[in-house]
């Protein structure tokens, strides 16, 4: 692989958790087409799941329920193992402060499946993909497009004083461990595992905006908070259906302050944002890569600052070898500055939208 290779219009990103975008889109088109209930529990819609007679589809779809499978999924030796372990979810009790998590969306992906008796890439191919024109969008990327992909390897992490290069990610197959290992035949997982261009992602948004997709009724439900409060309990995450709904808190939101209560977005592991307000009709997406040869995890954080990074967690850290090794640590925060701001003022300049004060 060449040590440097330019960003083309052709370019495949791994979307990561983008893809739960996708997962609650067909959920909700079920939901539409009177094939689900909201109201009916994940058992009822897919018996195989018999630990969850007291859950609803929109429990799930919402994080209202937190869900949790005996042992953790990543950590199986196969794919009838790790599948096992999906059929096997339950939901617990305990409400943390942080809802959000990868098992909704990864369970929501079955119950389709059991629903529609297809797998779910062919699914979203057949009613997302092909309807919104996205002809460059997979689940198991083909061979002539591998070299398309980005480079997601040489990942670097410090763990408790442990330094770590993760060397195991091979071009076109997902990053996220627990869709790699379920990946048999190309299947797509519902909370990572899409792969997919910049155009092809402003196809999906356009679509959805053009209701296309889903109804507009129900896209503008789709970012209503369902789970967080700011108050005298303290925070928690807000929450919409498989997406961040808009936060008070600005700098644990997933959503630009320009936006409206209607809008949605969500971040990908791999170092992708998406946000979209059906209301103002605009939309804004970012795909890049936070892990090749980045620091893109420092533990405790509270280490970053003797290893030399800035408040922000830019700079570099010294690896043992003598290597200078760019930090992608706390990237997560710099949306506003270097995402959102500059897209409301292209949107201002444009003319497309006027000055906005939106409040949370």
């Amino acid at each position: 692989m060449p040590d440097v290779r330019p960003l083309m219009a052709h370019t495949l990103y791994d979307l990561a958790s983008l893809t739960k975008l996708f997962t609650a889109v067909s959920v909700l088109q079920l939901v539409e087409r009177g094939m689900l209930r909201l109201t009916d529990t994940v058992a009822a819609a897919d018996a195989r799941f018999s630990q969850l007679h007291n859950t609803t589809i929109q429990e799930a779809l919402t994080f209202q329920a937190v869900l949790k499978s005996p042992q953790r999924v990543d950590a199986q030796p196969d794919f009838d193992s790790a599948q096992r372990q999906v059929l096997a979810i339950y939901r617990s009790e305990h409400m943390p402060e942080r809802l959000y998590s990868d098992m909704n969306a990864l369970l929501l992906s079955y119950v389709v499946e059991g629903v529609t008796r297809q797998d779910f890439y062919d699914y979203v191919k057949g009613n997302v993909l092909i309807p919104a024109g996205m002809q460059h969008t997979f689940s198991q990327v083909p061979a002539e497009h591998v070299n398309d992909c980005v480079d997601y390897n040489l990942e670097h992490r410090i763990v408790e004083g442990d330094y770590q290069v993760l060397d195991d990610q091979p071009a076109g197959q997902p990053h996220d461990p627990k869709a790699r290992l379920l990946l048999r035949g190309g299947r797509l997982c519902g909370h990572a595992g899409l792969f997919s261009t910049a155009q092809d992602m402003a196809r999906f948004a356009q679509a959805l905006l053009q209701g296309k997709l889903i109804a507009r009724d129900t896209l503008l439900g789709m970012g209503v908070n369902r789970t967080g409060h700011n108050d005298q309990r303290g925070y928690r995450q807000y929450l919409g259906q498989l997406c961040f709904a808009k936060s008070p808190v600005q700098r644990l939101s997933e959503l630009p302050s320009w936006m409206g209560q209607r809008a949605i977005g969500m971040s990908g592991y791999t170092g992708n944002h998406f946000a979209l307000d059906p209301e103002l009709g605009v939309f804004d997406i970012f795909l890049g890569n936070r892990c090749h040869n980045r620091v893109s995890r420092i533990v405790p954080e509270t280490a970053a600052q003797a290893l030399g990074l800035a408040d922000d967690g830019s700079g570099s850290v010294c690896w043992p070898d003598g290597r200078q090794v760019l930090s992608s640590f706390q990237y997560i925060y710099k949306k506003d500055e270097m995402l959102h701001q500059p897209v409301y003022q292209c949107l201002l300049d444009s003319g497309m939208i006027g000055g906005i004060s939106r409040g949370t």
